[in-house]
């Protein structure tokens, strides 16, 4: 198994698991929702916090265990070959939808930053999305994340010999489109409309490329940045449903601070599952 992205590539797929799922899985997904847990690997069935399942009950027709099980091995086992313990996890299960008929091609933010202000990391996306740079001070210990898709289509990539290109193609369009202007909210109508116009143009851009995504069984490795990361995009979800894993390796610092500025401890779970009440807790 490989247990290093390599430095000239922005991003590879590795097979974690079955190509084919079980043969009595089933699984489909009852309404629209996600589960985050930021903390230690979890590594055996009993560390899976009670949110988990209250979740899964939640939002799914059956048991995520078979699907899920495989990725977490092998998740666990190449983040500690590379010195690390602590991570991000986020499953998001989603019904069909049209949102993603037209690509959303992009390259996903830095998490860590040693600035304590919240100009940096994943608080810089706002400037991070109207300026098309990231500030000087980020200082990373990983500059890649995971993701899979355990039902559904996979996550888009523009292929790796145009990404060079296509990740300049995107800064400079966002900077071409950028207007300067005051944020009134967290949803702010004018970042929203600039997010918008970006959309539009890569989708007109890349239009020519041909796109990869994993195969069934298999994950992505991939770098994040403006500079170096994978431009991506979520896939057309309009003929089923998709269940979607993302993983943030960090070190427990660096994932207890940022959970600091929303007022949480680390560890730390909890799930969002409309017309379901929230659950969160300790684990």
């Amino acid at each position: 198994m490989k247990d290093r992205l390599q430095s000239s590539t922005s991003f590879e797929f590795i097979k974690f698991g079955l190509e084919e799922p079980p043969p009595d899985q089933n699984l489909s997904v009852e309404r629209d929702a996600f589960w985050s847990y930021c903390g230690p690997l979890l590594s055996t069935l009993d560390d899976l916090p009670s949110s988990f399942h209250d979740w899964t009950h939640a939002a799914l027709s059956g048991s995520l265990l078979p699907l899920l099980l495989p990725f977490l091995t092998f998740v666990n086992e190449f983040i500690r070959k590379n010195g690390l313990d602590h991570y991000w996890l986020t499953i998001r299960a989603t019904k069909a939808t049209t949102e993603y008929n037209k690509p959303r091609w992009h390259t996903d933010d830095m998490f860590f930053s040693r600035s304590s202000g919240d100009s940096g990391g994943i608080w810089g996306r706002r400037r991070s999305l109207v300026m098309g740079r990231e500030k000087a001070e980020l200082d990373l210990q990983t500059d890649w994340k995971l993701c899979a898709t355990l039902l559904g289509p996979p996550t888009m990539f523009i292929p790796a010999e145009h990404q060079a290109a296509a990740r300049a193609t995107s800064r400079s369009t966002k900077r071409a489109l950028a207007t300067e202007h005051v944020c009134t909210s967290v949803r702010c109508p004018g970042c929203g409309a600039i997010a918008e116009a970006v959309r539009d143009k890569l989708t007109e851009e890349f239009a020519p490329l041909d796109l990869v995504q994993a195969a069934p069984g298999e994950c992505s490795v991939f770098r994040i940045g403006q500079e170096r990361g994978a431009v991506h995009s979520e896939p057309c979800m309009s003929r089923g449903d998709r269940i979607f894993v993302n993983v943030v390796p960090g070190k427990k610092d660096e994932l207890s601070n940022l959970l600091a500025k929303w007022g949480m401890t680390c560890p730390r779970s909890w799930y969002i599952a409309p017309g379901v009440l929230r659950g969160h807790g300790l684990t």
